[in-house]
């Protein structure tokens, strides 16, 4: 399936359109299919649906991506995606500082092939 990427002013890619083809390199790899997760929170609502999501555990900072496996030492991996200018906000800093605390790999990539490598890395190099 061919998806239309979308690109930001500057030139570079989306996090939206890398999030999409990050994944479809993912499906060529079935170790990391299994385990790898988008958390989706980065939707506009409703203040009254913000504060439903809020009741049922939707935190801010929570980054774009988890792995679900145990490797080289972790409990598993929170990836984080920005395009090439982008920044972390406040949470997001908080929450990836937390995650590495209690024991998970925790990255901010920013273009699609560092997260590819990043994933190689966690996912498929031996330990």
């Amino acid at each position: 399936m061919t998806r239309r990427i979308k690109y930001l002013a500057n030139g570079t890619m989306s996090e939206q359109s890398m999030q999409c083809a990050i994944i479809d390199w993912v499906k060529y790899h079935p170790v990391i299919l299994k385990h790898i997760m988008h958390i989706p929170n980065e939707s506009k609502s409703t203040p009254g649906y913000r504060k439903t999501l809020s009741d049922m555990g939707v935190k801010p900072g929570v980054s774009d991506l988890f792995v679900a496996l145990p490797r080289h030492g972790y409990h598993g991996a929170w990836i984080e995606l920005k395009s090439q200018n982008g920044r972390l906000g406040p949470a997001q800093k908080v929450f990836l500082e937390d995650m590495a605390i209690a024991g998970y790999f925790t990255k901010v990539c920013y273009t699609m092939e560092e997260a590819i490598e990043t994933l190689t890395f966690y996912c498929l190099t031996p330990e």
